[in-house]
């Protein structure tokens, strides 16, 4: 970045952008804070084993190709590949269930897929009481999330919410998928498992 700042100087001009600003700054505020490192929190290995793969607000297929290479490793090793996304993009081609969201809904739509894991008991306890904070917080919240609202909310009907949740839940080790698809991809595979 330093180097392309000094070649646009010679052209007259200081306007130069990177992925580190755009992508990797606001990553290291929100991730870091989260999940307690401001990067990519697993390996692309992870993927390959994966039973189940979650993608919100990623279309890897178009962001991050090379990523886009080891989910379908994943998929042939027998993966199953969710979606959401209100476009059925390239990455949702591959998908074994694409969720079409309305723009602007996905918080209520993992609200609701946080309805059917705390209601059906399939959350990993054990990784909770280890590693999580403010648990009881989410589980109030979610409360406030019934099928029947969250359909209401996200146009998406019960059922499919359902089925994502339990997708997941029945497919361990799983991944979640989120931004890109290549930098800060992998939550929740091998023993790091959100439910």
């Amino acid at each position: 970045a330093y180097l392309y700042r000094k070649m646009a100087a010679m052209w007259g001009t200081n306007n130069v952008d990177h992925q580190a600003r755009i992508c990797h700054s606001t990553t290291v505020a929100g991730v870091a804070n989260t999940w307690g490192y401001g990067a990519m929190t697993n390996s692309y290995n992870d993927m390959h084993n994966s039973k189940a793969m979650f993608f919100i607000g990623s279309n890897a297929a178009e962001a991050h190709p090379v990523s886009m290479q080891h989910i379908l490793r994943g998929k042939e090793n027998g993966a199953k590949m969710i979606v959401v996304d209100p476009r059925f993009s390239r990455t949702a081609a591959h998908a074994d269930q694409h969720v079409a969201i309305r723009p602007g809904t996905d918080v209520p739509f993992v609200y609701g897929m946080l309805w059917h894991i705390f209601e059906n008991g399939w959350e990993d306890e054990e990784f909770i009481a280890q590693r999580v904070y403010g648990m009881d917080k989410i589980r109030e919240e979610a409360k406030n999330w019934p099928p029947d609202v969250v359909e209401d909310v996200t146009g998406v009907p019960a059922a499919q919410v359902k089925q994502a949740a339990q997708t997941m839940a029945e497919n361990r080790p799983g991944t979640i998928v989120w931004c890109m698809g290549g930098t800060q991809h992998t939550i929740g595979n091998n023993n790091t498992r959100l439910y």
